[in-house]
């Protein structure tokens, strides 16, 4: 367990990430956030992954994403709901999709690991429209 601290809060980091298809990784993220486990969320992505956020934002790397997913369910930002998940598989890369019920759909770059888990290593989509992730100077600048 790796320990860290964000928003005032501490949290453990599991040693078991990712999941073992890249469909499961949906799942494994809704359930991540029904329970407001930001260490199962953060450990559906790899140490390098990049998530797409508000106004041409980013948020890179394990500390950036676990910042703006913990401010996400701060806020209570994130929704889940039953979801349509595919992959589309090459190799060691996935292209994953969750078509929503109300139309929206989810679009994530997944890959496996050395140790055959898969992880995300982009998520173009899921914090998009979500300006509660955004650092406090970002979301405080006109647009």
């Amino acid at each position: 367990m790796v320990a860290a601290t964000v928003c005032g809060m501490t949290t453990t980091q599991p040693l078991t990430v990712g999941a073992g298809s890249p469909e499961d990784l949906e799942p494994a993220f809704a359930a991540a956030v029904r329970a407001g486990d930001l260490d199962g969320i953060v450990g559906l992505y790899a140490a390098d992954a990049v998530v797409s956020l508000p106004r041409g934002r980013e948020a890179a790397g394990h500390a950036a994403i676990r910042e703006a997913f913990a401010a996400a369910l701060a806020a209570g930002a994130l929704e889940v709901g039953a979801a349509r998940v595919r992959a589309v598989v090459n190799g060691d890369l996935a292209m994953t999709t969750a078509a929503l019920g109300d139309g929206r759909v989810h679009t994530q770059v997944a890959r496996r690991t050395a140790a055959g888990r898969w992880l995300w290593v982009r998520d173009g989509s899921r914090l998009r429209e979500t300006d509660a992730c955004l650092p406090a100077l970002a979301r405080d600048l006109v647009a």
